[in-house]
């Protein structure tokens, strides 16, 4: 209601031109929070109606979870504000009822759609801030700290799963140190963190010489097409 009168109030001022400039835009200021913070509301709302549905399983509730991620990312908030909604997301899975492993196969999800997401309508430097406000939201749960490691190992993985970047991943370290946890917890999500990056990149690496020794290097050497083109040319 308040949301509606105060825009009401902010367009007759526009039209009859009573408001300053000044004036109107303290006024949109003020209604702009009112929307982000009604927006937070309804969105913690739908994810609570989600974790709690008992006929749901973890790879449908991840779905949806996802779908209303990608809702938030595409919508007209600012980074900013995405990401403080997306930190209650967040934080609101991980402190859920839910099992520590459905929890982080939740966020792996929440990880991947942040990382895929498009670079068009969301800049790399927004998509790390707001993956930093996704690992604050599991840092400074009401969790169990072997669940918040076990979660934000979750959050790295989907970043390695959607192929996001160094810098994507650089702003989970950020998140940890911008959460207000005690340096020893920091230590032990950074380990956490490190460790998911470091077997991310073991399974690259092993998929990587998996399908070279499928494609049998040695029969097939680039000096041997150059020495047969060179002959048919002779």
């Amino acid at each position: 209601e308040k949301q509606k009168l105060l825009g009401s109030v902010l367009k007759k001022g526009v039209e009859t031109q009573v408001l300053s400039l000044a004036q109107q835009q303290l006024m949109q200021q003020h209604l702009d929070k009112i929307t982000a913070e009604q927006t937070k509301k309804d969105t913690i709302k739908k994810v609570n109606d989600i974790l709690f549905d008992p006929l749901s399983n973890t790879e449908l509730k991840t779905t949806n979870i996802q779908a209303i991620m990608s809702n938030v990312l595409d919508g007209p908030a600012t980074a900013k504000v995405k990401g403080e909604i997306i930190q209650e997301i967040i934080n609101t899975v991980a402190g859920s009822s839910l099992e520590a492993q459905d929890k982080a196969a939740i966020i792996k999800g929440v990880g991947e759609t942040i990382a895929t997401h498009s670079d068009t309508s969301l800049s790399l430097p927004n998509k790390a801030l707001i993956m930093a406000s996704a690992e604050k939201g599991i840092a400074e749960s009401q969790t169990n700290l072997p669940d918040r490691e076990l979660m934000t190992k979750g959050l790295v993985d989907g970043i390695y799963e959607g192929k996001g970047g160094p810098e994507i991943t650089k702003a989970v370290s950020s998140g940890i140190d911008n959460s207000n946890i005690n340096d020893s917890e920091k230590e032990a999500l950074k380990k956490a963190k490190d460790a998911a990056s470091e077997a991310a990149l073991d399974r690259d690496t092993q998929n990587l010489t998996e399908g070279l020794k499928g494609q049998n290097i040695e029969e097939h050497k680039p000096h041997d097409d150059i020495y047969n083109k060179a002959r048919e040319v002779i």
